[in-house]
């Protein structure tokens, strides 16, 4: 946790410099941050850096739980827990998109987790990350099995990771120039990656999906993910 000097600062003078650290890091990764220029960049003192955080290690530790609780509000702070599974999809993907469109810092600090020499990070940070989004999936899908809306013969665990996965490489498509890349290679997409271009390919990903979690008994036109539930 941060030193209590932290929360003593005005709001957008702390906003400013933990915006600037969460930029900084995925621009630069942990190990070529340089605490110096991050407070040249927040208009602070590099001195008063440490009357907030005792260390580097953790205001990076900060500044990535703070991405975390900013992604998730975006994401499932609109969610209506009564929706059935296809129309959180639905809402999970294009509130996703929106905010790895607006705020890319924070799912590049995401997807540097995996990279080699943060494996320290890695045991206060990635359950911390995936359990919320795991526990929320299963208990959905399992929900709408028993109702109806999900095929009886699905294995819930492996479809949560499966739906997960394909979640973030579709973010991770949005920020990162080698998956921006290689969606483009297998979706054959042209031009530009206008919203427009997104919000179609989001569509088509969560009709995909609704395709495989649908009873197989249900005829297409009236697939469970076309109602709102």
């Amino acid at each position: 946790m941060p030193k209590g000097t932290l929360e003593k600062i005005k709001p957008a003078k702390r906003e400013k410099l933990l915006s600037e650290a969460a930029k900084l890091f995925a621009q630069r990764g942990y190990s070529q941050t340089d605490m110096a220029e991050l407070a040249s960049r927040a208009g602070v003192a590099k001195g008063s850096l440490y009357n907030y955080f005792e260390s580097k290690q953790e205001l990076y530790v900060y500044v990535c739980r703070d991405g975390l609780t900013r992604s998730r509000q975006a994401v499932y702070g609109g969610l209506d827990p009564g929706w059935d599974v296809y129309r959180q999809l639905e809402h999970i993907f294009n509130q996703g998109a929106a905010f790895a469109r607006t705020h890319p810092q924070y799912l590049v600090l995401y997807l540097n987790m995996s990279s080699a020499g943060l494996e320290p990070f890695t045991g206060k940070l990635s359950l911390e990350v995936e359990k919320y989004t795991a526990d929320h999936l299963k208990a959905v899908l399992a929900r709408d099995m028993k109702r109806g809306l999900v095929r009886s013969d699905l294995q819930v665990n492996q479809a949560a990771f499966w739906i997960n996965s394909l979640y973030i490489v579709f973010l991770a498509s949005l920020v990162s120039r080698h998956f921006q890349i290689r969606m483009r290679e297998y979706l054959e997409i042209k031009g530009r990656m206008t919203k427009k271009v997104i919000d179609e390919e989001i569509r088509r990903t969560v009709e995909l999906i609704g395709s495989f979690l649908s009873p197989p008994e249900t005829p297409a036109a009236g697939r469970p993910h076309n109602r709102r539930n």
